[in-house]
C-alpha cells in the first residue's frame, strides 16, 4: 500500500495548523480604529492662503452627458399627428388649441349649437359640431350649455393612435354671479 497520499495529508495539516497559529498570535488591537485625527480650524488667514492657490483641477464637460437630464426624453413620449397638407388649413387651425379661449355658446335646440372661440390676436370665430380646431388635428365633438368638447388625436409611446378629450368651458354656473337689479320706491 502506498504511504504518499498519507504522508501528504499529514503534511498538510500540519502547515494549516501552524499558519492557524501565527495568525492567532497577531495583536489583536490591529483591527482597531486609529484614534481620530484633529482637524485644523479654517481662521481668515488660512481661507485667505487657500483662496490664492492656484486651482489645479478643472471639470470640462464638453462631450459628456449631464447628468441632471432626465434618461427619457418627455418631450417624444406622445406626439401629435400631422394635419392633411393636400387641403387649406383654416384660420382655427393656426394656434395651438390651448391659445383659444371660449367666449360664447349659441344653442339652436334641434338644430346645430355654435360657439364663439377666440384666438390670441383677439379675432372671434365661430364653431359648430364638427368643425376643425387647432393644429393638431383637433376637431369639436359637442357643444353643451357651458362648454365645448373637442377631440384631439395623438400617437402615444407604443405607436398607437389615442384620443385626448380636450373641455374649453365658457364659465362655472356655480360660481356665476347674478345681477339684482334695485326696486324703484
Amino acid at each position: 500500500m502506498d504511504k504518499k497520499p498519507i504522508r501528504l495529508c499529514v503534511l498538510l495539516t500540519a502547515v494549516c495548523l501552524s499558519l492557524a497559529l501565527m495568525l492567532s498570535s497577531v495583536p489583536a488591537q490591529a483591527g482597531k480604529k486609529k484614534k481620530a485625527e484633529t482637524v485644523e480650524e479654517l481662521t481668515p488667514e488660512k481661507l485667505a492662503i487657500l483662496d490664492n492657490k492656484e486651482i489645479l483641477y478643472t471639470y470640462d464637460s464638453l462631450g459628456r452627458k449631464d447628468p441632471f437630464r432626465p434618461f427619457v426624453d418627455f418631450s417624444q413620449i406622445e406626439r401629435s399627428i400631422p394635419t392633411e397638407t393636400d387641403r387649406p388649413l383654416t384660420p382655427l387651425e393656426k394656434y395651438a388649441l390651448n391659445q383659444y379661449r371660449l367666449v360664447g355658446i349659441m344653442l339652436a335646440g334641434d338644430m346645430h349649437n355654435y360657439a364663439l372661440v377666440e384666438d390670441p390676436e383677439n379675432v372671434g370665430h365661430t364653431v359648430h359640431q364638427g368643425d376643425m380646431i387647432g393644429n393638431a388635428s383637433g376637431y369639436v365633438k359637442e357643444i353643451k350649455l357651458n362648454e365645448v368638447t373637442i377631440e384631439e388625436p395623438y400617437i402615444d409611446i407604443f405607436d398607437k393612435k389615442q384620443v385626448r378629450t380636450i373641455t374649453l368651458k365658457l364659465r362655472d354656473l356655480e360660481e356665476e354671479n347674478t345681477l339684482f337689479l334695485d326696486k324703484e320706491e
